[in-house]
């Protein structure tokens, strides 16, 4: 029995649907570990606040999400998700 199951769960990633689903996940789990990561930099950064340096992190932080979005945006398009 539990080869089948296996064997049905291998076939369902096979397919197009599948491969979709799969592709759709990883996606979202990566957009999801980049924000957090985006986040932690910004919460990492807070000691700059009053400094010179401010403008420099809140500009990396700016540019990392859009860069997340807009790949994640690119990603979602190439697979045909949205």
């Amino acid at each position: 029995m539990a080869e089948k199951e296996n064997g049905s769960v291998f076939e369902g990633l096979l397919s197009v649907e599948g491969a979709k689903k799969f592709a759709a996940w990883y996606i979202d789990t990566t957009e999801k570990v980049a924000k957090q990561a985006i986040d932690f930099q910004a919460s990492a950064t807070q000691w700059a606040k009053e400094t010179p340096l401010a403008a420099i992190f809140d500009a990396q932080i700016e540019y990392g999400k859009k860069f997340v979005e807009r790949s994640a945006s690119a990603a979602r398009s190439l697979w045909r998700l949205e």
